[in-house]
């Protein structure tokens, strides 16, 4: 087991309201990890709190066995969140090569980024459909090569070819030794491209482990089916 990041005992309030009690887990390097719960479960709240756009109530968050600072995260760390909303009076090839400028280290293949996400550079953002955009804050993400990539419901808004696609990029980018932890509600997504995912519920953690093993335990064929029956959902 080799853990590049590290999560213990996180605790996160706001006002009265506990979005996350004590969670702790581990994503191992070179994996694809995925995180599943209900709106409200304290996903959302879990990555910011990883990249320090809010604070913790209490624990310790450790990268490559060292507590994660701001250099860590501006370096080595690349963030698509859910509702991504880039400046439209931009053109793609602007706004990306703008971002690039800041990126230390070789200069981003902003050409290539494009092309791999299959965007018009000669377009303003303003003009793009929700998909697009989605697509141009995951050339976002992979804009500094980053070796940890966190994506927050990466398909939202994607047709199906283009969904297939991502998932495609997101296998090549983890053979090429990137670390992804991702959340979705597309449960059939999860389960072509996770090694293994961790379940909060009720602002706990109430399963993290390989996907195979969550199915057994539930004794069904679907993860979307195992999530209910964990949760106590309609259809448990």
């Amino acid at each position: 087991m080799d853990p590049l990041l590290q999560i213990n005992e996180l605790s996160r309030k706001f006002g009265d309201v506990c979005v996350l009690n004590r969670l702790s887990l581990s994503v191992q390097r070179g994996e694809i990890f995925g995180l599943l719960g209900l709106n409200g479960a304290g996903k959302t709240t879990l990555f910011k709190c990883i990249l320090k756009l809010i604070k913790s109530d209490g624990g310790s968050i450790l990268y490559d066995k060292q507590p994660l600072e701001m250099p860590v995260i501006h370096e080595k760390i690349g963030y698509l969140p859910e509702f991504y909303l880039p400046p439209g009076e931009l053109k793609a090839s602007e706004y990306l090569r703008l971002l690039g400028m800041a990126v230390s280290g070789p200069k981003p293949d902003v050409d290539a980024l494009l092309k791999k996400t299959d965007l018009d550079p000669h377009k303003l953002i303003g003009d793009y459909s929700r998909g697009m955009i989605q697509r141009l804050g995951l050339a976002i993400a992979l804009l500094k090569s980053p070796e940890f990539i966190i994506l927050d419901e990466p398909t939202l808004g994607l047709d199906p070819l283009v969904r297939l696609r991502l998932l495609d990029w997101l296998r090549e980018l983890n053979a090429q030794g990137k670390t992804i932890l991702l959340s979705s509600h597309d449960f059939a997504q999860v389960e072509k491209v996770c090694q293994r995912i961790a379940v909060l519920h009720e602002h706990q953690l109430r399963y993290i482990g390989p996907i195979a093993e969550f199915l057994e335990q539930h004794a069904v064929s679907s993860l979307e089916d195992a999530f209910l029956k964990e949760i106590g959902g309609p259809n448990a």
